[in-house]
């Protein structure tokens, strides 16, 4: 494989990567929304179904990361053992019933399950960063506990606040890699390029206007979410905080 294969591989897998980041990271919305806390009759009921759902996600992601982190190659493995116990399913089968249509069949089904694997197996492979296979999907949990201490902290001062750090979770980081994948010409600042940078502070800021009408607000949003992405060691767990948390203080005063 050339190296100019390798590259393109390597932009493609970063950029499909960054979508699932942008559509998982706006999913992450629905327990705010009011349809999904009235199907739980937030109303009538003792438990906030949006802190229900968000402290139960934290948990699982927390658990599927402690396995992982004792299993790297955890994907592997369940694949292995299920490829194991249907190799002696087709053994008994092919005794049971040999030289039968049933056994074609059940052979057929067999291939097409190895197939799906193989193809789950491939594009796992390709949107896993390296300190994913170290330590897991890491960024998955950094990104609810963000959400979960916005939501607590602020869910009273202003609700639509959590919405913001979910966006700025979902467009600012997402955005910015996309771009500085793609941009090749203006200087990289840290971790992207500077037209990423400007391109982003302008869609969020339009975006924010639009939710917010408030042109001063937006603008200082943005630019600091931008700046908090430039400096974060870990995006997922400093953008939605933060950015939920600067929106309150200045909101009504800004």
């Amino acid at each position: 494989m050339t190296a100019m294969k390798v590259r393109e591989e390597s932009i493609t897998s970063e950029i499909l990567r960054k979508v699932m980041h942008v559509v998982f990271a706006l999913l992450l919305a629905i327990p705010l929304t009011p349809p999904y806390r009235s199907v739980f009759g937030y109303e009538q009921s003792f438990l906030d179904p949006t802190l229900l759902t968000y402290s139960i996600l934290l948990f699982a992601s927390s658990l599927i990361n402690s396995i992982q982190i004792r299993l790297p190659n955890i994907e592997e493995t369940f694949v292995n053992m299920s490829r194991e116990h249907r190799k002696r399913f087709l053994e008994y089968i092919n005794e049971s019933f040999a030289a039968t249509p049933f056994t074609e069949f059940v052979k057929g089904i067999e291939k097409l399950v190895n197939r799906f694997e193989n193809q789950l197996l491939f594009f796992i492979n390709t949107v896993k960063r390296d300190y994913e296979r170290r330590y897991g999907y890491v960024s998955i949990t950094f990104a609810l506990i963000s959400i979960l201490l916005s939501y607590v902290i602020w869910k009273d001062y202003n609700y639509t606040s959590i919405y913001i750090g979910i966006l700025a979770l979902a467009i600012i980081d997402g955005l910015t890699s996309i771009i500085s994948i793609i941009d090749k010409k203006t200087k990289r600042i840290l971790k992207h390029t500077l037209l990423a940078y400007i391109i982003t502070l302008i869609v969020f800021a339009i975006l924010l206007y639009f939710i917010t009408y408030k042109p001063l607000l937006s603008f200082i949003v943005s630019l600091s979410a931008i700046i908090i992405e430039m400096l974060s060691p870990e995006d997922n767990l400093t953008l939605p905080f933060l950015v939920t948390s600067l929106f309150c203080l200045l909101y009504g005063r800004v």
